[in-house]
């Protein structure tokens, strides 16, 4: 089987692996306006990477905030309140920066009256119902560009670093999504006669009554064998 043959068929039985449950008629329907709660309210994100030796690296951040409003939308004001660290022994000295490091710079953010966040930096991001798409492009990318196959090493940390990149990028409807979860996953050959695989799956829960945002996960794993390694992150709002 030639080389392009091959990825013909990695693609099309990566295409099996789609799972859309619950985002295909949302994704088509217009936002509408959202009433922005008064009272203050927490922000939370964790952070977690699994490391190569099957230790994992967690971080998890909190901001105070509240809505004020400005116009048909509103300014989201905050302050970070709490961050911990867990990290191996060996990651002391990073973890220490981390645990010092005052998160707070996206804040405060202006939203239009639906929720959408507005002249953000991140304006390119993709929405919460597209992010697995956009995902998949960035790692089909990541995994193709180096014009052959990738060792096994090579292929977990090209999907690592994109991960991360990932990760930077807030979705500009976070704090008003639309519910729903997505999972895709594709498969990839190795240059060691491995066949590894990565999964993007995000899932998303609101506040019925408003539409705020209660949890918004970001799951990329990583497998190679029977050897695997993730990538996730967690916004929430109490």
């Amino acid at each position: 089987m030639s080389d392009s043959n091959r990825r013909r068929v990695l693609r099309a039985m990566g295409a099996l692996a789609l799972l859309p449950l619950g985002w295909t008629q949302a994704i088509a329907a217009p936002r509408v306006m959202v009433s922005f709660p008064q009272v203050p309210f927490r922000l939370r994100r964790k952070l977690v990477r699994s490391l190569k030796d099957g230790a994992t690296i967690e971080v998890v951040r909190e901001w105070s905030c509240r809505f004020e409003k400005l116009g048909a939308g509103a300014r989201m004001h905050g302050h970070q309140i709490a961050v911990s660290v867990e990290a191996p022994p060996q990651l002391e000295a990073m973890a220490a920066i981390e645990q010092g490091r005052n998160a707070s710079g996206f804040l405060p953010l202006e939203l239009d009256r639906t929720g959408l966040i507005v002249d953000w930096s991140h304006e390119a991001s993709p929405g919460v119902g597209t992010a697995v798409r956009q995902a998949i492009a960035m790692l089909e990318s990541a995994v193709g560009d180096t014009g052959g196959k990738q060792t096994s090493s090579e292929f977990v940390m090209s999907v690592g670093k994109t991960a991360a990149e990932m990760v930077s990028q807030i979705p500009r409807d976070l704090l008003f999504p639309t519910p729903g979860r997505q999972v895709e996953a594709r498969p990839v050959e190795l240059a060691e006669g491995l066949v590894g695989s990565y999964e993007v799956a995000i899932a998303t829960q609101v506040d019925p009554a408003t539409g705020l945002l209660r949890t918004f996960e970001r799951r990329v794993t990583t497998k190679v064998g029977d050897s695997s390694r993730l990538s996730s992150e967690t916004w929430e709002i109490a």
